[in-house]
């Protein structure tokens, strides 16, 4: 496997050297950097700077970085540790910039724009990645090569690698999860069209779909199918190739699953014909929602006795400010292929955490992305940093607590059995699933007592268009002869737009009939459903549905 595709490590090929040699150099750089980036820093600058707002459960400080010159950071969404050893970020408005010290004080203080993908008329680079020197990017509507040929850190040229993509101008079509596999294939994500009423034609099924491509992007295959919102893909150091993928649609969990040729994953089942068989998730996550971005640390990087695991950023509930976390995975590849995984927190109160990387001093990059709208495209203020994680090992760590809406204390069996009455009376039951697998006009309830507390599902019930998640948005479809309907795209093609509406009903709309979709902004959901019922009564029916989890796991 080489390297230099997960963006871990740099390569710099040295010919004519004794090996050991070459192995004293290697060791040698690694200790060096890290003596100079401690020393830079130092003990008492890092406990004035540190963000102590973050909680923290391992022997480590945050600091925002001061990028006070050159490129903005707006919405930094990927990050990756270059060939020349210096990190690369793109935001999400098209800007891929690196990050420099340039006054020498250990803080990386200055970006210089690499490349801006809007200048080739491109949108969304949700996805980078190096192969030797050059930076292939995935956009929403083509993978591009950028090229720096002068050495000045500025590309000076580019070239379309594939481009053979359906594309809308729907803003959540991205081509996430670059990954070059041990065969030199190029390994990317088109992400769902499940709720896009206006989806391109996609005969092949490739949207949805993770795709493997040929060295010189002219040969496409679909390598699996089934799949919603990958943002990040990586080969492990067995050389399995391992993805993560958000809940909703098909998917009960926040999943990490093993890539494996001509296998389903349980998005969007119409699409690819109803398959019966469904390949299982490796590990389902317990420390937050929405799991956006991984990277390995590497097996020479103690970083407080974490070498060798994979760390994991979680985006947080959409629209939710104060929401997000990293976690790591302690992983054991057993000698039937199958992995044995420890999930260990690292950090919350960290929120819209996007993707993370390794520097070349040892120490996690971590991009945090600023306010958005629904669609995680960026509002007027951008909000948006990174920031790096130090090992300070004179922090006494918090205590590993429970997930951020675990609940906290138990409840009779009478006020449960009252909670599920309640949730049957209120016809929540109408809209919503409990079991993992029936896919409602709302949201699947089954796991939400491991995220959300008591309030926030207050929040959720009382208020339901404060925050609304991106496939669970409405849609508003008036037809040529005056009939308007609302409800939710659960699928589309060029012949129908499958919509489902309020009492799970899907209807087939011919799009001859279609005179105009707009998105629909508000939620689906009642607002209200809370009024008239006692304090009692709306304890009993929380209490409910933050035990599901409980429940689902007695009966399995």
């Amino acid at each position: 496997m080489a390297k230099e595709s997960n963006g871990i490590l740099p390569t710099s090929p040295i010919s004519g050297r004794n090996p050991f040699y070459l192995f004293l150099i290697v060791i040698f750089t690694l200790v060096s950097c890290q003596k100079a980036s401690d020393s830079k820093l130092g003990e008492e600058r890092i406990e004035r700077l540190r963000d102590k707002n973050i909680e923290v459960f391992g022997p480590y400080a945050l600091i925002k970085l001061p990028i006070q010159s050159g490129a903005k950071i707006q919405n930094p969404v990927k990050i990756i540790l270059g060939p020349d050893s210096l990190l690369y970020v793109a935001n999400h408005t098209g800007e891929i910039y690196s990050l420099h010290d340039t006054d020498g004080d250990g803080l990386e203080d200055h970006a210089t724009l690499f490349c801006d993908v809007k200048e080739d008329g491109l949108r969304s680079p949700v996805s980078i990645i190096f192969k030797d020197n050059e930076l292939y990017v995935g956009t929403a509507q083509e993978i591009r090569i950028y090229s720096d040929q002068d050495g000045d850190g500025i590309a000076d040229s580019s070239r379309t690698f594939f481009n053979n993509i359906p594309h809308s101008e729907h803003p959540y079509e991205w081509t996430s999860g670059l990954t070059f596999g041990s065969d030199g294939y190029l390994y990317a994500v088109l992400t769902t069209d499940s709720w896009n009423a206006g989806a391109a034609a996609d005969p092949d099924g490739w949207r949805g779909a993770i795709l493997r491509i040929s060295p010189d992007g002219k040969e496409v295959e679909r390598f699996a199918t089934g799949v919603r919102s990958v943002h990040s893909m990586l080969l492990t150091e067995h050389d399995d190739l391992i993805f993560i993928d958000n809940g909703g649609g098909g998917n009960p969990t926040e999943e990490l699953n093993l890539a494996l040729a001509g296998k389903f994953y349980g998005h969007n089942k119409n699409k690819y014909n109803n398959p019966e068989t469904i390949e299982a998730p490796i590990y389902n996550f317990v420390t937050e929602v929405a799991p956006a971005g991984m990277v390995f640390n590497p097996a020479s990087n103690d970083f407080g006795g974490t070498a060798g695991d994979l760390f994991v950023s979680f985006f947080g509930p959409g629209e939710r400010w104060e929401r997000g976390a990293i976690s790591r995975l302690k992983m054991i590849r057993q000698q039937n292929g199958t992995y044995q995984i420890e999930e260990i927190p690292v950090a919350k109160k960290i929120p819209k955490i996007s993707d993370l990387a390794f520097g070349s001093n040892g120490d996690l990059y971590i991009t945090h992305v600023g306010k958005t709208d629904y669609w995680y495209q960026p509002v007027a203020q951008m909000e948006g940093a990174i920031y790096r994680m130090v090992h300070a090992p004179w922090i006494e760590p918090l205590a590993v607590i429970q997930p951020s809406g675990a609940k906290t204390q138990t409840a009779s069996e009478d006020i449960l059995a009252q909670g599920q009455q309640l949730f049957a009376e209120k016809a929540c039951s109408a809209c919503h699933s409990v079991d993992g697998k029936s896919d409602l006009i709302g949201p699947d309830l089954k796991d939400i007592g491991r995220f959300y507390s008591k309030t926030e599902l207050i929040e959720e019930i009382t208020d339901p268009s404060l925050r609304l998640k991106p496939g669970m948005i409405g849609s508003k479809i008036t037809k040529t002869d005056g009939e308007v309907l609302l409800g939710r795209v659960v699928g589309s093609d060029q012949k129908f737009i499958k919509l489902m509406v309020i009492g799970n009903r899907v209807i087939d709309i011919p799009r001859s009939e279609v005179k105009s979709e707009e998105t629909y902004e508000k939620s689906l959901m009642y607002s209200g459903l809370l009024t008239g019922m006692t304090e009692e009564e709306t304890d009993a029916l929380l209490s409910y549905l933050i035990n599901l989890k409980e429940e689902n796991e007695r009966n399995q």
